[in-house]
């Protein structure tokens, strides 16, 4: 009896390509992305994985949230579905946490672990091929970002929280990677969002493996984190929809054993839009989109079991 154990440790990609995180997804993920393993008798149910770091800023959708240094971790729990031997893919919840390093944000969030982002999901791989070279790998989840500490909010919202629903895929295969991950944020701002972009894993040594990656951001009007106002939030005027971003990142994961491992990643972030650069120039919507040009990046451990 074979099964399929789809352990995406792409939950930065399974949501959101992680990490950078927050009111959009999980972001520092970074155990062995996208690992496909085939499931024997004797293997368990449950699997999970995870990692904490520590940032140079917090880093979402190619802007900066804060540009100074935090601690951001993530980790999740999934279990395996099936009926009459044929695969159901996985189900499983997570939680991702920031911790701000400096007093930058501690007027409105506080400082110490001053967010938590839980989700659900259910994931499946479905495969093209006997070998299980080419597939389409789709989860969907649900994240809710609770601020334990805020004491205002983006948009002027009286709630602490805010909800999304993802939907991420990617064209598994031996090659280049394709992926994109659709985001539909409920309750700030009521809009939606797509990463899209490419990934390429190389096998260095046995133990160490370097994944360049590009994305880019599109959102439309109603998507307000991250991206400048022109005038006053209150008028409800915003630039309107298109690629707001661009990012090239380098991830480097090492394998101390087959439970534990270390992770490095640096990216070049840049604001596309003509628009969001004006209003970054004139420093609308405080750290939100305020840097135009930046580099971002990460170390720290990784688990999985």
């Amino acid at each position: 009896m074979k099964k399929l154990m789809f352990a995406a440790a792409a939950a930065a990609a399974f949501a959101s390509f992680a990490q950078e995180s927050a009111p959009a997804a999980p972001s520092a993920v970074t155990p062995d992305e996208a690992v496909i393993e085939e499931e024997s008798e004797d293997s368990p149910i449950f699997w999970g994985f995870g990692n904490y770091g520590f940032y140079s800023g917090y880093q979402l959708y190619g802007s900066l949230v804060n540009p100074e240094p935090t601690l951001q971790g993530y980790a999740e729990l999934n279990a395996n579905l099936s009926l009459c031997d044929f695969s159901l893919g996985y189900v499983g919840g997570g939680v991702w946490s920031n911790t701000d390093l400096t007093d930058r944000r501690r007027d409105s969030y506080g400082k110490a672990f001053n967010e938590w982002d839980f989700n659900v999901h259910w994931g499946y791989t479905f495969w093209f091929d006997d070998e299980q070279t080419w597939g389409l790998a789709y989860r969907t989840s649900v994240v809710w970002y609770y601020y334990p500490h805020r004491r205002h909010h983006h948009m002027g919202r009286s709630t602490a929280t805010t909800v999304d629903w993802n939907h991420y895929v990617e064209l598994v295969n031996p090659y280049v990677i394709p992926f994109a991950n659709f985001v539909h944020e409920y309750h700030e701002s009521d809009g939606n969002l797509i990463e899209f972009g490419a990934k390429k894993p190389f096998e260095v040594c046995e133990d160490l493996s370097l994944t360049p990656s590009a994305t880019f951001v599109w959102r439309n009007a109603h998507y307000g984190w991250c991206f400048p106002n022109y005038g006053h939030a209150e008028n409800g005027y915003r630039v309107g929809s298109g690629i707001a971003t661009m990012k090239l990142m380098l991830e480097a994961n090492y394998k101390i054993n087959d439970h534990f491992g270390l992770f490095a990643k640096a990216a070049y972030c840049h604001i596309v839009d003509p628009d969001l650069r004006n209003a970054a120039e004139a420093a609308h919507g405080a750290d939100y989109g305020k840097y135009k040009d930046f580099v971002w990046g990460g170390v720290g451990v990784s688990f999985n079991f």
